[in-house]
């Protein structure tokens, strides 16, 4: 049975030498040809499920536990279980693998290849990938007994002995490492830094994480209404409107400078593989890579590693924010597929699916949660809560206009979400009727802070339509964009300065 406790996860780097980065390598090697043979074997087991007759007499069945039972059965007959997998990537285990890769770390191997084949079965994901080279990153155990062992300081992993480095000035490892915090197992992690191996231990610690003294807990509950690029927050006595990760865009460029370069490189070391026209011949091709492509491809990968990291912290710091004003939180249900569809650049760049997860984590582990709520039953871009009507606007119009209310669309819409009933999901209107006159010059407040950034010179999204505030009417729809381009201007500039970012 599962442990349910709260866990906590610490990080420590490795203090490895040459030989012992060898090792680990191999074994991670070892593991990745495990991963791969295990994913092969479930997605083998999959389609035998899906060409079966019972799986198509099932398939029309009305959604209810008879047709969840029908499918536990069949799974089982076909062996697609985790414990199943378990058992053959036991079988396979039983070769060179058994040198390198113990049992419990096998039987982990197994369960992340089956949970991956699980997200195609039940339509989360189109299809699996295998892993190359030097792609398998991470191995876990499953206790601290046995395969990867933290004791005294050291990771202790089948004839490895691994000091770690730690900060004994540092709180948050002095913390993790108190004798009453538990550790459940080890996960052990390679990064590549500067195009070098940096290897690192990950402690699954039972408890609650470490609560930094300047990061307090606030009370309030929060509406929040998150864009492809924008970010909007409605708490009791203040709300926010603001581009979301903006310090990310300068960098992006910089990574567009690079993946030109390579493409053009390529493209010097390998003319047979591309037409007089430029476009890339069919058929199988071999690539030639030169020895400055592959420093400019290390460039573009340690870039986007950095990029990784400060999108990280950026997305900590507005979840500290937004813990501190309060832990109750309501947002809509982002239609992620849809996004990475049709804005695949913002969403690439600022990774809301990620930043929302953790938001939810933090939130309830701070005692609270985070409510998601379904956006075809609220439609709260389109509805308001004076008459109760709701009316389509396209992406171009950025104000809500309706009963005497002028209010900028997304900010409108967090509010709104702060009214959501938590036990219906549905808009408590008697609620955002009783919460306005109040937070209304809030909401004022937080448009006229942008305005007065962008008179100061600062670039605002165009998606934030200020623009028809100074003006005293709505903006022109040549003028504005929709919140699906990243895009910015200066007040009273003309159309043809708009800089896209």
């Amino acid at each position: 049975m599962k442990c349910k406790t709260p866990s906590f996860v610490l990080e420590l780097p490795l203090e490895t030498t040459s030989v012992q980065e060898t090792a680990i390598l191999t074994r991670l090697e070892a593991g990745r040809h495990l991963y791969n043979a295990c994913l092969g074997e479930a997605l083998k087991r999959l389609d035998l499920i899906r060409q079966s007759r019972e799986f198509k007499k099932i398939i029309v069945l009305p959604a209810g536990k008879e047709r969840t039972e029908k499918f536990r059965n069949l799974n089982g007959e076909y062996g697609f279980t985790e414990y199943a997998l378990h058992d053959h990537a036991g079988t396979i285990r039983d070769s060179w693998i058994k040198e390198h890769i113990n049992s419990h770390i096998t039987q982990k191997i197994a369960t992340r290849a089956f949970k991956a084949v699980q997200k195609k079965a039940f339509g989360k994901a189109k299809n699996v990938r295998f892993k190359g080279k030097n792609q398998f990153d991470t191995l876990e155990g499953k206790n601290n007994l046995t395969g990867l062992i933290f004791r005294n300081n050291s990771l202790y992993w089948s004839g490895l002995e691994i000091p770690c480095v730690i900060d004994e000035t540092n709180k948050v490892i002095a913390y993790g490492l108190k004798p009453e915090h538990k550790i459940k197992y080890c996960r052990i992690v390679r990064r590549k830094i500067n195009s070098k191996n940096r290897f690192y231990i990950q402690l699954i610690l039972e408890g609650k994480p470490y609560q930094k003294p300047e990061h307090k807990i606030g009370n309030e509950e929060i509406g929040l209404d998150i864009g492809p690029g924008t970010i909007a927050i409605v708490g009791g006595i203040k709300a926010e409107l603001k581009q979301f990760c903006s310090e990310l865009v300068p960098k992006q460029e910089e990574k567009r400078k690079l993946q030109r370069k390579m493409d053009r490189q390529r493209r010097a070391n390998n003319p047979q593989n591309y037409n007089t026209n430029g476009t890339v011949k069919k058929g199988k091709k071999k690539w030639k890579k030169s020895n400055h492509y592959n420093k400019t491809s290390s460039q573009a990968a340690e870039l986007d590693r950095k990029l990784a990291a400060h999108r990280k912290s950026l997305h900590g710091k507005d979840i500290n924010e937004i813990i501190a004003t309060g832990t109750r939180i309501n947002t809509e249900k982002i239609p992620y597929i849809s996004w990475q569809k049709n804005f695949g650049k913002s969403v690439l760049m600022r990774a809301p699916s990620m930043f929302i997860s953790s938001l939810k984590r933090k939130a309830e582990n701070a005692g609270g949660y985070l409510n998601e709520f379904p956006t075809n039953s609220t439609k709260l871009s389109q509805v308001c809560h004076i008459c109760a009507n709701a009316v389509k606007k396209p992406l171009s119009q950025r104000w809500h206009i309706c009963c005497g209310i002028e209010m900028q669309r997304d900010l409108y819409s967090a509010f709104l979400s702060k009214c959501i009933d938590v036990s219906t999901g549905s808009l408590d209107i008697a609620r955002a009727r009783l919460l306005w006159p109040g937070l209304e010059p809030v909401l004022s407040a937080a448009v006229s802070r942008v305005i007065q950034s962008a008179n100061g010179g600062k670039m605002v999204p165009a998606s934030f339509g200020v623009g028809r505030r100074l003006s005293g009417s709505p903006v022109k729809p040549e003028a504005t964009i929709t919140e699906a381009v990243d895009a910015v201007i200066r007040i009273n500039e003309d159309e043809s300065h708009r800089e896209v970012i």
